[in-house]
């Protein structure tokens, strides 16, 4: 009996793979996104979504704790406090966040976590993750030694995002 229990739990492990790399194949981008953080006491969750095809290092603040209840996200450079464009195909509107809420992001992105990095420190390692960089391999990526170019810096320096705001040249150029 505990081997036909052993073998059921097999064949559903196996066909759950087989209908996941179909699911990834058939929709890829709905794939890509790696939870970072979520706050029930502010309602936002923070993801990373990186992708080879677009240039841009960003994150996404969503307006609710998981992805499924929000309504709003904003995309956030992570490079220079900006916003980002791009298409919500999945129908959540664009955040725009005022200045409580940018003070609110820069509190949380600078809070330390038990891991002993900062949330932003966290968002970085996750990103590089994404590109297939390890974390002990991201933490020795630094500005002044920049051991692997294509993935963030460790270090990098936080965005002041009190100062959030969209690029109306970037803007126009992705229209």
């Amino acid at each position: 009996m505990r081997r036909n229990q052993n073998r059921k739990e097999s064949v559903t492990a196996s066909l759950f793979e087989a209908l996941t790399t179909q699911f990834e194949m058939k929709y890829p981008m709905l794939c890509e996104m790696a939870k970072v953080y979520s706050d029930r006491k502010n309602n936002i969750s923070i993801q990373v979504n990186r992708s080879e095809r677009r240039n841009s290092c960003y994150f996404k603040l969503y307006n609710n704790k998981n992805y499924a209840g929000a309504s709003k996200v904003a995309r956030i450079d992570m490079k220079s406090p900006a916003y980002v464009y791009h298409f919500n195909g999945d129908g959540k509107g664009d955040w725009i966040l005022n200045s409580e809420e940018k003070s609110m992001l820069v509190d949380l992105l600078s809070r330390e976590l038990p891991t002993g990095n900062t949330l932003w420190q966290e968002i970085i390692i996750i990103f590089n993750r994404e590109g297939d960089l390890p974390e002990w391999e991201t933490r020795r990526n630094l500005v002044g030694n920049l051991m692997f170019p294509k993935h963030l810096p460790f270090d990098l320096p936080m965005p002041d995002y009190t100062k959030l705001h969209y690029d109306t040249k970037k803007s126009q150029q992705s229209d």
